[in-house]
């Protein structure tokens, strides 16, 4: 079909789209059906078109592959149904084997639907990237609306990908390469160039936000050359514009595998497949129950939920054909990656996410009290990201937090502290340093989010009663691993939290007021709202505006950028201040000077500075 044929057609389907009331796009992959809704708070018209599958099923054959696109729809396609998550293994919900292989779909949310033929009334693409440290998650369970973004006018595009081995495994050769979930999110971004603007939303501002492995994913994203086009300054070829990294950047301990190769042979043993040959051995994998292979995954740690089995590798093997072709913070020093700016940053106790889990079970209490030199390493991650003794590692990181103390209900304040340091808080000053360093022509703006809101992500986890909707589908009437005598707030500003300031969810009763008059936690929620789509429309969360004086601003704060020589971040609590002094220097000084994997050559880029 010709493009002056679809051009007519579309016109002609977005014609008739008015006297109905079901949403109705036709892109050049196909008629799209949606659905619609109204806004949390202004009552705006908001479609929505769920359930789009972006990728052939990634099964048999297909499966421990590179996705394939899904082409185009003969018939409309009914864009209303659920995006079921990826197959994993469910230890933080406790529901074990859940999901499905055939899953590669997105949701569109949008307020808008243009006219042909010019489509000029499309707005920017927040392309959202879920939670779940590369084993678990989706972008389709209804925990989080995107309705707050959406009133500021920008669209919302949430996605799943391949988890676990069906997304990482790598046999570290060209028979089994890995990152099928990285090459799965940029598939989607794929989809998103080609069709986005016929749905209102902008395909060359995009930009790709996560938390957690979403902003590990947004930040790899960024240093792909498969994102970039020709050129490491963005153009009409590029498939992202801007990255925005909650609690999670590519210089993060769970981010990649130093040892996949080792883990596919592990995982094939335990099932019984050959593991002298990879092409064998993926051979049989493929011809193994999906369930099967997801059941197996706990079998892999060596303590509670550690380590983490699975993640991105660097496949530098594959020369120009490579997803991550160097270690990142090489890849940043040698600026080859895609020239973009990026607002990244943390919660203040990022790490009680993972510390009310150990600690309400006496068991892993007390193995971290009577053999630290065997669970530290691991807890630390430092078995495969140490490049010295990681039990002396463990035992000096172990001094510096808790001193003599014992890990306990009584010391969980500096237990949270030592784990948010390790896993959030240093790789994503390091990660920040180094990118804005050698960024050019754009900036980096940085955040510690210090508030607590009117909920905590822990909130809903800590259902205990069975009455909340959340508690009784997601997670169980008591959900054991989750239950607890301290209040989700006695944890501080733990991860995710960010989220609830600027996602509605279902399963809380309540909707923060968009206005700065209002009680702290609504002031915030606006504020972060009204800074993070700044920043998707136009790369300044706090841009200057025509006719307000230079000192004054109108957004209430000035979110100076975070440069060489001026390391502001915005401190996100009522006040919103830019603060100019360093966070935690001194214990990043600690951290800087550990003989860590990604600390290797840190004095190398500091000379060349």
């Amino acid at each position: 079909m010709t493009l002056l044929s679809r051009t007519i057609i579309i016109g002609l389907v977005l014609g008739v789209s008015g006297e109905s009331e079901q949403p109705r796009v036709v892109t050049p992959t196909g008629i799209y059906l949606g659905a619609s809704h109204t806004s949390k708070r202004q009552g705006k018209p908001i479609y929505h078109f769920t359930g789009i599958p972006y990728a052939k099923p990634p099964v048999g054959d297909l499966r421990l592959r590179y996705p394939i696109a899904y082409g185009d729809h003969q018939e409309p396609f009914n864009a209303t149904g659920e995006s079921p998550p990826c197959l994993h293994w469910d230890n933080l919900r406790g529901r074990g084997v859940v999901g499905q292989e055939d899953c590669l779909y997105l949701n569109l949310f949008t307020n808008t639907l243009p006219q042909p033929p010019h489509y000029y009334n499309t707005q920017p693409t927040i392309f959202f990237i879920h939670a779940g440290t590369w084993m678990a998650g989706s972008g389709g369970d209804g925990l989080f609306q995107p309705d707050y973004l959406l009133e500021s006018d920008v669209c919302v595009i949430t996605i799943n990908h391949r988890l676990g081995p069906f997304g990482f495994l790598s046999t570290e050769d060209e028979e089994g390469p890995g990152n099928y979930g990285l090459m799965d999110q940029i598939k989607a971004l794929e989809w998103v160039h080609e069709n986005a603007r016929y749905f209102g939303c902008m395909n060359d501002s995009v930009s790709v936000m996560g938390s957690g492995a979403g902003g590990m994913s947004a930040h790899m994203l960024v240093l792909s050359p498969k994102t970039r086009g020709a050129a490491y300054h963005p153009d009409d070829n590029a498939l992202l514009n801007r990255a925005i990294s909650h609690s999670g950047t590519a210089y993060s301990p769970h981010a990649i595998s130093r040892d996949a190769k080792f883990q596919a042979l592990r995982l094939a043993q335990l099932l019984g497949c050959p593991i002298d040959n990879s092409k064998e051995l993926l051979s049989c994998l493929r011809a193994t129950s999906a369930n099967k292979i997801a059941e197996i995954i706990p079998a892999l740690y060596h303590w509670d939920d550690e380590p983490m089995p699975f993640a991105p590798v660097i496949d530098k093997w594959q020369g120009s054909s490579a997803v991550l072709p160097d270690e990142p913070y090489h890849l940043i020093k040698q600026r080859e990656f895609l020239q973009v700016p990026w607002l990244v940053g943390t919660n203040k106790d990022d790490g009680a996410f993972r510390v009310q889990d150990i600690l309400k079970d006496a068991t892993l209490t007390s193995q971290l009290n009577t053999n630290w030199d065997k669970y530290g390493p691991i807890l630390l991650d430092l078995d495969k990201t140490s490049c010295k003794d990681p039990i002396d590692m463990a035992r000096k990181i172990r001094k510096y937090y808790m001193g003599n103390k014992k890990f306990g209900q009584e010391n969980a304040k500096a237990f949270v502290e030592m784990m948010t340091d390790r896993f959030f808080l240093y790789p994503t000053d390091h990660a920040t340093k180094d990118y804005a360093n050698y960024l050019r022509s754009y900036q980096t703006y940085r955040y510690e989010l210090v508030y607590s809101g009117r909920k905590s992500f822990l909130d809903l986890l800590h259902q205990e009663d069975g009455k909340h909707e959340m508690a009784s589908s997601l997670f169980g009437a008591a959900n054991p691993r989750f239950q607890n005598t301290r209040d989700a707030h006695g944890w501080g500003v733990s991860f995710l939290d960010e989220l609830l300031f600027l996602f509605p969810s279902d399963n809380l009763d309540f909707v923060y007021k968009q206005d700065f008059g209002s009680d702290s936690a609504s002031r915030v929620s606006t504020h972060m709202i009204m800074l993070w789509t700044n920043f998707a429309k136009g790369s300044d969360p706090t841009p200057t505006m025509e006719g307000w004086p230079e000192d004054i601003s109108p957004w209430g704060a000035w979110w100076e950028p975070f440069v060489d020589g001026y390391l502001y971040y915005l401190q996100i609590d009522p006040e919103m201040e830019s603060v100019d002094v360093p966070i935690k220097e001194e214990t990043m000084r600690f951290w800087e000077d550990l003989p860590l994997f990604e600390n290797r050559d840190h004095n190398i880029i500091r000379d060349e500075l």
